[in-house]
């Protein structure tokens, strides 16, 4: 069985928050653990790659950080509800 490791993270620019500058991130797959060795899954590439490194971090349970939940859905609980 794998073990989510981290999560695989490119800088996408940045923002100001509290007069700080902030690097943005984009999120592009994750790194596993497996009894075969490590493996990295990716789900996105970035357009603009001519700076910057791939980066992995630790992995983090975003619905606590948010304080959000995925919605449920009665019928089907793999997916979301679409508002169209």
């Amino acid at each position: 069985m794998a073990k989510l490791v981290g999560e695989i993270m490119f800088p996408n620019g940045t923002y100001q928050k509290e007069g700080q500058e902030k690097t943005q991130w984009l999120k592009c797959g994750v790194l596993l653990e497996t009894d075969k060795g490590f493996r990295i899954k990716l789900d996105a590439l970035p357009i603009n790659m001519q700076e910057g490194w791939f980066q992995v971090f630790e992995p983090r349970d975003r619905t606590q950080s948010t304080g959000q939940s995925k919605p449920a859905n009665s019928t089907n609980p793999d997916k979301e509800d679409i508002p169209f």
